[in-house]
C-alpha cells in the first residue's frame, strides 16, 4: 500500500473514532422520561387557558401511553457534521446548535444517526432517534409545571433560562449556557425553534391525546416549538406553537431529538 493510501486510511479511521466519540456523548445526554413513574406525571394539560394567544388554546389533557428519552440539548454542530458530512449553520461553533435546516433535513439526520448508533451498539435494534411529537415536546419543556414558563410566570426571570431578542445577538453561544428546566433540559425557551413531527393543524383541539403525533399525508406545514433568539418573550412560553412550511431554513431553526422504542 502506498504512503498516500495509508495516510488516507489513517485519516478515515481517525474520523470514525471521532464520530463514535460524539455519538457516545449524544447517547449519554438523553434523559429517560417515564410518564406515571416518579417525578413524571402520566398526563398534563397541553396549552394555555388564560393570557395566551389562539395558538396556545384550547387546553386539552394528554395522557401518555409510552415512555421515551429526550436529548438534554438541541443537536450541536459538531454532531451534525459528523453524521451528515456538512454544516449548514450561519452561526458557526462546534457546540452551537445546528441551524438553517428544513424539516426533511432534520428527519434525515434522525434516520442517519439511528443507523450509526445501532451499528456502534449504542442503542438497541428496536430503538430509533426521531423528532418529538408536539405533545412530547411540551410535556418535557414544562417538566411538571403548569406555569407560563417551566420556571414560573415571571418574565423577568427568562434571561436566566433562554436566549431571546432581548438578550441575544445571534445563535452564537454553545448549548447549555443558560439554566436547565427541572428535568435537566436546556434551551427549551428560546435559542432555536425546534421541529416537531406534527403537521400544522389545530392539534390542541383535534389531535391525539395519548402523546403521539398527528401527521397529515399532505401537510401544509409543520409545528415548531420553543421560540428563538430572534423572538420576544411571549413566543418562548411552554405552550406557544408556530406552524411553518416544511422547507423553512433559518438561523433560528434547529432540532432536539427523542429516543424511542419501536413496537
Amino acid at each position: 500500500m502506498s504512503s498516500l493510501l495509508i495516510a488516507a486510511a489513517l485519516l478515515t479511521a481517525e474520523a470514525s473514532i471521532e464520530q463514535v466519540k460524539l455519538l457516545e456523548v449524544f447517547r449519554q445526554e438523553f434523559i429517560q422520561i417515564t410518564p406515571g413513574k416518579g417525578d413524571f406525571p402520566d398526563s398534563f394539560e397541553m396549552g394555555r387557558a388564560e393570557g395566551g394567544g389562539d395558538n396556545e388554546r384550547p387546553v386539552r389533557r394528554v395522557k401518555f401511553k409510552h415512555s421515551f428519552a429526550v436529548a438534554r440539548y438541541e443537536v450541536p454542530q459538531n454532531l451534525w457534521e459528523a453524521v451528515m458530512g456538512n454544516n449548514p449553520s450561519r452561526w458557526k461553533g462546534p457546540r452551537n446548535s445546528v441551524e438553517m435546516l428544513s424539516f426533511k433535513e432534520a428527519e434525515e439526520f434522525c434516520e442517519k444517526v439511528t443507523a450509526l448508533m445501532r451499528t456502534a451498539k449504542l442503542i438497541k435494534a428496536n430503538q430509533r432517534v426521531r423528532l418529538p411529537s408536539e405533545a412530547e415536546w411540551e410535556y418535557v419543556a414544562r417538566a411538571g409545571s403548569t406555569s407560563v414558563y417551566s420556571f414560573g410566570d415571571d418574565v423577568e426571570t427568562l434571561d436566566e433560562y433562554g436566549w431571546h431578542t432581548g438578550n441575544a445577538a445571534g445563535n452564537d453561544p454553545p448549548v447549555g449556557a443558560k439554566k436547565p428546566n427541572a428535568w435537566g433540559l436546556y434551551d427549551v425557551h428560546g435559542y432555536l425553534w425546534e421541529w416537531c413531527l406534527d403537521s400544522g393543524h389545530d392539534t390542541y383541539k383535534g389531535g391525539p391525546r395519548d402523546g403521539s403525533a398527528w401527521v397529515d399525508d399532505k401537510p401544509q406545514g409543520r409545528v415548531m416549538r420553543g421560540g428563538s433568539w430572534k423572538d420576544k418573550a411571549e413566543k418562548l412560553t411552554s405552550s406557544f406553537r408556530l406552524i411553518a412550511p416544511a422547507g423553512t431554513r433559518d438561523a433560528a431553526v434547529g432540532l432536539r431529538c427523542v429516543l424511542a422504542t419501536e413496537k
